[in-house]
């Protein structure tokens, strides 16, 4: 089952009996091509303008309606909700370390998929700090795993109980080097 295929079936899971379902699918502009993988695969699509559908968001508390919104994240809804998010996400430590588990799970996810589709979703592509905006972290999270940083940690403090120093690095002088132009 291709992942057009899965997301079809997912959709239809949306419906009731003998009916069509619905679904709402956010894309960055790198995956646009997207979009054709899943029109090959029958899905009729629409594009919803999404400024539009904010603009009829309420704002909260005294947050003044700005006639022109230049850009999606510099809209007063998209700037409240994320204070928010960030605001829940850091009050606590547990949401806090969800959050950064969530980022780096769907990181994963994303590098991992196959075939036609790996050309569209590449990590490499992505701003990993948006990234991790979008999931209310305000900084990127290592990539790496702890248990990584661990293993690395405990290997020094080994050498250093059994008397080995780690291997460093000899500095190269240079001295005092000068040229001229003549």
């Amino acid at each position: 089952m291709s992942f057009g295929d899965f997301y079809g079936c997912r959709v239809g899971r949306t419906a009731r009996i003998g009916e069509k379902g619905e679904a709402l699918l956010f894309l960055q502009p790198v995956e646009i091509d997207y979009l054709k993988d899943l029109k090959k695969h029958g899905a009729t699509l629409a594009e919803y303008p999404l400024l539009k559908v904010l603009d009829k968001f309420p704002l909260l508390g005294n947050m003044p309606r700005i006639k022109k919104v230049i850009s999606l994240e510099s809209h007063p809804w998209v700037i409240s909700l994320q204070r928010a998010l960030e605001f829940f996400t850091y009050a606590e430590p547990k949401m806090k370390n969800l959050a950064k588990n969530a980022f780096v799970s769907w990181v994963r996810g994303y590098a991992a998929h196959k075939g036609e589709l790996k050309s569209i979703f590449v990590v490499k592509k992505l701003h990993l700090g948006h990234v991790a905006k979008s999931f209310a972290l305000k900084e990127q999270p290592s990539l790496v795993g702890k248990s990584h940083h661990k293993e690395t940690m405990k290997r020094k403090r080994d050498e250093r109980q059994k008397g080995q120093h780690p291997k460093k690095r000899k500095k190269m002088s240079g001295g005092n080097r000068s040229t001229t132009k003549t």
